[in-house]
């Protein structure tokens, strides 16, 4: 299904990042990452855990990208 919603620039480029790294559209993975956020809802009402495990920080305006990290990783050895 098609339809329009406004999205914030740095989800929409983490989510274009997710899709580019898994091969598939950027809509499979709003509607998949949406889907296990909607079912963790629902578990954490009924008592359950939720799927996603964390919540997520406030946005803050800034994007880290996979090449950040990895960055720091070799800065630090991990």
């Amino acid at each position: 299904m098609r339809t329009t919603i406004d999205i914030e620039d740095d989800v929409l480029a983490a989510t274009k990042e997710l899709a580019r790294l898994q091969n598939v559209s950027a809509g499979y993975i709003v509607s998949k990452l949406v889907r296990e956020a909607l079912a963790g809802h629902q578990q954490a009402q009924t008592g359950g855990k939720p799927i996603a495990g964390f919540r997520p920080f406030p946005a803050r305006g800034m994007l880290v990208t996979n090449e950040q990290i990895k960055e720091l990783r070799d800065q630090e050895s991990v």
